[in-house]
């Protein structure tokens, strides 16, 4: 029982740590850092420095042939 009593106080002080606004914030700040990215139902692939980009065959980079082997 002592465990239970605790473990829903335990849960209310987390709900309540967060307001709604510190939320809004998170959720703004991931939705801004993933404008620009290339969506999930579409292939990509990453470019030379690591960005995933839109699948594109003339732009495949290939390192091989860069470095001469």
């Amino acid at each position: 029982m002592k465990f239970t009593i605790s473990t829903v106080f335990a849960l209310i002080a987390v709900a309540s740590a967060f307001s709604q606004g510190d939320q809004n914030a998170f959720l703004r700040a991931r939705q801004a850092a993933t404008q620009g990215q290339v969506d999930a139902s579409v292939p990509a692939m990453t470019d030379k420095n690591g960005n995933v980009v839109p699948f594109d065959a003339t732009k495949v980079y290939q390192d091989a042939l860069a470095k001469g082997l």
